[in-house]
């Protein structure tokens, strides 16, 4: 449902329900009858509806904010990787060919497997693997010169950078918009449409056409509130091209 179809199917029947609704009200409430609710009316649409745009932007903005913070991540978590293949290559050859092959296999795991999980909302198994693999692959080796314990060194402040930017994107994966939130923005929207019902415009047709345009716009910002909830996912996702793109470049630096 977090498509560009599913955003046009929310938006549409949003619309069509708003004007259900008012034609359901007309048919029953004369003109006269909801003039005299003008007034009231006006005034808690008023506060209402400027409450909400104010919910709604803070919303916004931190789904929003959520969204770049993931994708900045994950060229990070990428980078991670780009630095242990080269300081690999000042490693022995058995031992440089062990590594690039777990990064490979990493690399891998996390467009192949992780990607797909996290879209729905569960972690990979073939990842957290990918993950001890290469921590086993370091626990092995035992530096000899000086020269090679300064690589080794190096090389574990950066696998444990890759493990917590990992853990951030995990994290970052199951939303940050609490469920409460979810509620009241749902439930401040439908008050909203319901208040223009109390308008007794001469023409209900366009008077349904208002209310479709207030829920269209309500419907849209809900939609994209929730396609940026989930950063990695729908609409708006943050991609796994930077994993592609430094596999091939792993890839070339392995041992012939």
């Amino acid at each position: 449902m977090d498509t560009p179809t599913g955003a046009v199917i929310v938006i549409g029947t949003s619309m069509l329900l708003s004007m259900a609704g008012l034609l359901a009200v007309r048919r029953y409430a004369n003109v006269d009858w909801l003039k005299r609710h003008h007034e009231v009316a006006s005034y808690f649409f008023l506060m209402i509806g400027t409450l909400y745009a104010v919910l709604i932007a803070f919303a916004i903005y931190v789904v929003w904010s959520a969204s770049k913070e993931a994708g900045t991540n994950l060229e990070h978590e990428a980078t991670e990787v780009a630095d242990l293949s080269r300081l690999s290559m000042a490693m022995p050859d058995p031992l440089r060919r062990e590594i690039t092959t777990a990064l490979m296999e990493y690399l891998n795991a996390v467009v192949e497997d992780e990607f797909p999980g996290m879209q729905q909302g569960r972690d990979s198994q073939r990842t957290w693997t990918a993950v001890q693999n290469l921590w086993d692959v370091y626990g092995a080796i035992q530096p000899e010169t000086p020269r090679l314990q300064i690589y080794f060194a190096e090389s574990l402040k950066h696998l444990t950078q890759l493990s917590d930017y990992r853990r951030t994107r995990l994290l970052a994966s199951r939303g940050t918009v609490p469920s409460t939130l979810w509620y009241l923005l749902l439930s401040g929207a439908v008050l909203l449409v319901l208040f223009t019902y109390f308008v007794g415009h001469e023409s209900a047709w366009a008077q349904a056409a208002m209310t479709a345009a207030l829920a269209g716009v309500l419907a849209f910002s809900l939609f994209l509130v929730w396609s940026l909830d989930s950063p990695y996912s729908g609409v708006a996702s943050v991609t796994p091209q930077p994993f592609s793109l430094e596999l091939v470049h792993v890839a070339s630096r392995m041992p012939k």
